[in-house]
C-alpha cells in the first residue's frame, strides 16, 4: 500500500506528535509498505528530499512560520505529485491539514485525520486566530475526511470542534523494544551522582502547558533525598532553573537538555517514579508516559481528558488535581514510602503498554482502517 503521512512539522523537529509519525512510518514501511511522510522544511538546512528506515522525506519550504503554524500553500500541488492510496493527516499545527486536502480534494484518494489535540494559540491575538480558524478552516478539513482519529475516548468527547462527529480510538505507539524494564540505570544514575537519590523523572518540551513548574515547586515540600531529573528542552528552561534557584532546590534538579533518543530509556530506569502534570488541552495523549510505562515506572499524571485515560487509576500509577502542588506532594510521598506499590504498579504499567500502545498493536489497527477506508471507495 502506498502511505502519505502528512505533518506540519516532522523529525528532527521534537514532539509527541513527530514521534508518533515518525515511530508509525518505520513500521509501516518494515511490513513492506510504501511510506512517505510530507512536511514543512522547518530548518532550511534540511534536504528536501530524503530517506530514512525504509522511508521518504519530502519537506517543503513554507512561506512563513507564524504561531508555531507553517503557512505554506504549495502543499497543494507538491501533495498532488506524490502517488499514493492513502493520506493520513496530522493536526494541529492547523492550515497543514487545510491545504492538503485542498490539494487532493479531486483525486479520489481516501483521507484520515488523526486528531492529536485542540488547537491553543496564546495571548489575545492567539485566541482571535483560534476562533477564526476553527470556524473557517477546520470545519472544510473534518467534512472532507474519512475518518476522524483520536487517541483517547475522553478526549474526543469533551473537544468543542469534534462535537457530534463520528471518531476511531487509536493511541499513539511507543517502541516496546526501546522502552522496556530489562535495561539497568544504575550506571546512570551513578553518572548523574544521584547515588543514594530517590529520583523523579519528567521528560518532554520545556513548555508551559507541560506544567514541570508544579513539579519544581513541589519538590521543596518532599524530602531531601528525592530529586528530580527533566529531560527535555524548550523556552521555558531558564525561567525552571531560576525558579528551581528560588525554591532552594537547585542542587536537586538535573536539567538534562542533551539525552539522545537511543540514551532516554535507560535515564527512565534511573528513576522511582514518573511525574508528568500537564495543565491544558494541549495535552492530547502525552506519549512520555507510554514511554515510562513500557519501561516499568509507575506514572503520576495529571487528572485531564485524554491523559488520564492512559491508566487506571491506582493500577498503573495514580491521577493528580491540575496545577494543585499539594496534591502532587502526597502522591509522590504515598508511592515513595511505598516501594512494594511502586513495583507492582510498574509491572501493571509494563503489561498495560504491552496489551495497548505497542509499536505492533497501534500499526495493526492503522492498517485495518486504511484498508476499511480504501474498500469503502
Amino acid at each position: 500500500m502506498r502511505i502519505l503521512q502528512v505533518s506540519p512539522f516532522f523529525y528532527p523537529h521534537a514532539g509527541g506528535v513527530e514521534s508518533h509519525v515518525r515511530a508509525i512510518s518505520g513500521e509501516l514501511a518494515r511490513r513492506g509498505h510504501d511510506v512517505t511522510v510530507l512536511t514543512s522544511s522547518h530548518d532550511r538546512t534540511l534536504p528536501e528530499r530524503e530517506e530514512r528506515d525504509g522511508y521518504r522525506i519530502v519537506r517543503t519550504r513554507p512561506l512563513a512560520i507564524a504561531f508555531n503554524t507553517p503557512i505554506d500553500p504549495r502543499l497543494r500541488s507538491t501533495i498532488r505529485s506524490i502517488p499514493t492510496d492513502i493520506v493520513h493527516l496530522h493536526y494541529p499545527p492547523p492550515l497543514t491539514a487545510y491545504y492538503a486536502v485542498r490539494g487532493i480534494r479531486k483525486t479520489g484518494v481516501p483521507i484520515c485525520l488523526t486528531y492529536h489535540c485542540d488547537l491553543y494559540l496564546p495571548g489575545p491575538m492567539g485566541r482571535v486566530l483560534t476562533g477564526l480558524y476553527q470556524r473557517l478552516y477546520l470545519p472544510y478539513t473534518l467534512r472532507r475526511v474519512k475518518a476522524i482519529i483520536v487517541h483517547t475516548r475522553s478526549y474526543g468527547m469533551t473537544s468543542a470542534p469534534l462535537r457530534g462527529r463520528t471518531l476511531t480510538i487509536v493511541p499513539s505507539a511507543v517502541d516496546l523494544t526501546r522502552f522496556r524494564p530489562d535495561l539497568d540505570g544504575e550506571p546512570t544514575k551513578h553518572a548523574l551522582g544521584l547515588d543514594g537519590k530517590r529520583v523523579l523523572i519528567f521528560t518532554g518540551r520545556l513548555v508551559p502547558h507541560k506544567g514541570v513548574d508544579v513539579i519544581v515547586r513541589a519538590l521543596a515540600a518532599l524530602p531531601s533525598d528525592v530529586a528530580l531529573m527533566i529531560v527535555g528542552r524548550g523556552p521555558r528552561r531558564d525561567d525552571l532553573i531560576a525558579l528551581a534557584r528560588r525554591q532552594r532546590v537547585e542542587d536537586r534538579v538535573l536539567f538534562l537538555d542533551q539525552v539522545t533518543d537511543e540514551e532516554l530509556p535507560r535515564y527512565l530506569r534511573a528513576a522511582e517514579m514518573f511525574v508528568f502534570p500537564s495543565q491544558n488541552r494541549l495535552e492530547g495523549f502525552g506519549l512520555a508516559v507510554t514511554e515510562a510505562m513500557a519501561c516499568g515506572l509507575p506514572v503520576i499524571i495529571a487528572d485531564m481528558p485524554g491523559v488520564r485515560e492512559v491508566i487506571e487509576p491506582g493500577k498503573e500509577g495514580v491521577l493528580v488535581e491540575p496545577l494543585i502542588g499539594a496534591d502532587l506532594v502526597a502522591r509522590v510521598r504515598e508511592l515513595l514510602d511505598n516501594p512494594e506499590r511502586r513495583r507492582s504498579m510498574g509491572e501493571a504499567a509494563r503489561r498495560r503498554a504491552e496489551e495497548r500502545y505497542g509499536l505492533t498493536t497501534v500499526a495493526d489497527q492503522l492498517i485495518r482502517l486504511y484498508q476499511d477506508l480504501r474498500a469503502a471507495g
